[in-house]
């Protein structure tokens, strides 16, 4: 069986990355800038002894979603057309995220189209499923697997590798508590713009801080990195989510002690660690609507504006409110593998 990833960013390629480790395949891309940018950020990811420079994963170039003369499947993190021989190739999409945003960010995009083009639909999430329904696209639910997002093991096996972890994002002081800030981009107001230079002032008063963009605003990091220095803040760190190697979503998971977010699907996730979140008010009105015990906004600490962040962090670390109640919110917004009606996503592929 020939397996291939493709995806429009890398950081969507976080979801394709377990599933390369364990069956190994071939990553596509459009373009040959994104060749070498897809190159820069799987090196050393290289799992099956690959003969590839920089040791990355293989990587082939298919334009404008012509794809035609691959066989087996193609599974896709983007909503995107792919063009194919129906006979020879299947096509997969598997959403990145289950947040509540709306699935397709623009207008224009064809979303419904495109999703129709796809001979099945993974959903880590009943979550995932609602948002497709929201779209009224009248979409065939045999179409439709229910998986268990892989990402979670690593999550598990990486938890006893904290001490490790600290180290390698090369925290300075371990005795103090780590917040992760992890905020989305402007598809979902986005706080990075608003709130970095107030949270790296006050927050690194009490705390280490890791700030982890949206892939789409990582550019800012080198910016925020100087500001930073010229103004002498220290027990700030960056988590860069482009660098699949270094700074993957779960290990800054397990080295944080709580998380601040807004609309981020990184909410959700977060649920697998059961620790404390606080979400920033996003004055966002665009959300799909869920039901009470899938919906992170009544589950969570909300953060305003005029508010003392260090008072907010050190009164919902103390309290722990909400983070009683987010394993089973956990199980309410992911599909777990003992659910009778859920694939085993690798076992899937080779079926078919």
């Amino acid at each position: 069986m020939a397996i291939y990833y493709y995806a429009n960013q890398v950081y969507q390629l976080s979801y394709a990355l377990p599933f390369y480790n364990k069956i190994g395949g071939k990553f596509i891309v459009n373009s040959i800038s994104k060749y070498w940018r897809f190159k820069k950020h799987l090196q050393s990811l290289a799992a099956y002894n690959e003969n590839t420079f920089l040791k990355t994963p293989s990587i082939i170039i298919r334009k404008n979603g012509q794809m035609q003369d691959l066989e087996g499947i193609i599974l896709s993190f983007s909503n995107d057309w792919i063009y194919r021989n129906p006979k020879k190739c299947k096509i997969i999409f598997h959403e990145h995220g289950a947040s509540d945003k709306h699935i397709g960010s623009n207008s224009k995009a064809k979303t419904v189209e495109k999703l129709k083009n796809f001979d099945y639909i993974f959903l880590m999430s009943p979550k995932n499923l609602i948002k497709l329904n929201a779209l009224n696209a009248n979409l065939d639910e045999n179409n439709f697997v229910k998986i268990y997002n892989m990402r979670f093991a690593n999550y598990d096996s990486m938890v006893p590798e904290r001490a490790k972890i600290l180290t390698n994002l090369k925290i300075k002081d371990p005795t103090k508590k780590i917040v992760l800030y992890a905020p989305t981009w402007r598809f979902g107001n986005g706080t990075l713009r608003k709130y970095f230079h107030r949270f790296a002032k006050e927050i690194t008063q009490e705390y280490n801080l890791i700030v982890r963009p949206h892939f789409h605003e990582a550019k800012l990091i080198p910016q925020y990195r100087i500001w930073a220095k010229l103004h002498n803040i220290k027990n700030l760190y960056f988590s860069n989510p482009s660098n699949l190697a270094k700074h993957d979503t779960m290990t800054d998971f397990v080295a944080s002690d709580i998380l601040l977010s807004d609309t981020s699907a990184v909410l959700y996730e977060y649920l697998v660690s059961q620790k404390p979140i606080i979400i920033i008010n996003p004055n966002y009105d665009k959300r799909v609507e869920m039901p009470a015990e899938m919906d992170i906004m009544k589950n969570s600490v909300i953060f305003n504006e005029t508010d003392n962040i260090n008072q907010v962090i050190a009164q919902t670390l103390k309290e722990q409110k909400y983070s009683k109640n987010y394993n089973k919110m956990f199980a309410d917004c992911f599909y777990v593998p003992s659910q009778t009606d859920v694939k085993n996503a690798i076992s899937f592929l080779k079926e078919i």
